[in-house]
């Protein structure tokens, strides 16, 4: 096979782990030919052997990412024709609608799309889209059963739908993890206090603005502990603005985009992902398998991440955070160990890497023979 892959845009590094590069790597080393394609920006010069295979680049201004630009279109499908590409993958929804486009004048591709977030086709307008494109050629993969509840309940064909769910290289996370003292000097932590920390994007639907509200709460009876938030965006700004507010700011950081951000997770005492919505949170794999006690909000792919024995809260609700959070500080050192290690089986047990590659060959292998 022949398979290119088609992101929007390079991807920031809040993570260095990259589950669209991973599918890159699942290919490495076999008979396929695999081409890493960007559709605008410019990734990072350490892409090509990451992967361990070609990157095209396509330079589109984002205003040319939309089906209405003949020109884009038209370079996409000579592309595709000149390479003579068997399979195309696309991420999320605006590369899905360029190809859905594309493909009437591509009848020997089939098409992969992947979808990582909720309500892709919540719009009427876009249900449509999806009657008129999603031939016998469309394969469509959800990053948990969440994400194709969701997906199934906007009319999206069940038949057409495979869980893939996230995953992640657990040695190779655990293998990265910098030491406790070190971790907390290069955040600037003081190494005797205690850490709840979170990594994401700071926006709004990463629901890191009730963490900060939970954390406001406890530190006035506990001022020993401290937040860190790992990440920045475009919420950044007013997350900053919100912990000077509630007179935090001496015990809180916001660190901005961090490469390979979860080589500090030993830094923390507690993990949180306090998200409104979530299709399977990568940061919170990474969280497990780093051995740390993790809480989640109730939403999305979060209850399947951490698995039956997991501590979830309901969302957008500070007071029942820093309720539970308030918990498992007290927990006993035997209650705490025993709940990592109910974690740490479920992490191995349903999100190990190898798993992850070996599902997406075997996926394009049986497209392939259609």
């Amino acid at each position: 096979m022949r398979i290119l892959q088609l992101c929007d845009k390079p991807h920031d590094f809040v993570k260095g782990f990259d589950l669209v590069e991973e599918i890159a790597r699942a290919f490495a080393g076999t008979e396929h030919k695999f081409i890493y394609g960007v559709l605008s920006g410019v990734p990072d010069a350490e892409l090509e052997n990451r992967i361990a295979g070609p990157v095209k680049l396509f330079h589109f201004a984002k205003k040319k990412l939309k089906p209405t630009s003949l020109s884009t279109l038209w370079q996409i499908i000579r592309y595709i024709r000149a390479n003579q590409i068997d399979v195309v993958i696309t991420h999320r929804f605006k590369p899905w609608l360029l190809l859905a486009a594309a493909s009437f004048l591509l009848p020997r591709c089939q098409f992969v799309s992947v979808f990582h977030a909720f309500k892709q086709f919540d719009r009427k307008r876009r249900q449509l889209l999806a009657q008129i494109f999603l031939s016998e050629r469309w394969h469509l993969i959800a990053v948990s059963d969440a994400v194709r509840t969701d997906l199934v309940a906007h009319n999206i064909p069940a038949e057409r739908i495979t869980v893939i769910r996230n995953a992640i290289d657990i040695a190779g996370v655990r293998a990265a993890q910098m030491p406790r003292v070190s971790a907390r000097q290069e955040l600037r932590l003081p190494f005797d206090a205690t850490v709840i920390g979170t990594i994401g994007r700071t926006k709004p639907i990463k629901g890191q603005k009730y963490l900060v509200e939970a954390f406001a709460e406890i530190s006035r009876q506990r001022p020993d502990i401290w937040l860190i938030i790992i990440g920045g965006g475009e919420g950044e700004d007013v997350l900053r603005e919100q912990i000077e507010e509630l007179g935090i700011g001496s015990r809180t950081i916001v660190t901005g985009p961090l490469r390979d951000a979860s080589r500090f997770l030993k830094a923390l005492d507690i993990f949180v992902l306090p998200s409104i919505s979530e299709g399977l949170g990568v940061a919170l794999l990474e969280a497990m398998a780093a051995g740390l006690p993790v809480i989640g909000t109730n939403v999305g792919g979060i209850p399947e991440a951490l698995g039956s024995q997991g501590i979830t809260v309901p969302s957008a609700d500070a007071v029942q955070l820093a309720s539970v959070i308030r918990a498992v500080f007290e927990w006993p050192d035997e209650q705490r160990a025993a709940y990592i290690r109910q974690l740490e089986s479920h992490l191995m047990m349903a999100f190990d890497i190898k798993n992850y590659h070996r599902q997406y060959r075997e996926l394009l292998t049986k497209i392939a023979k259609t």
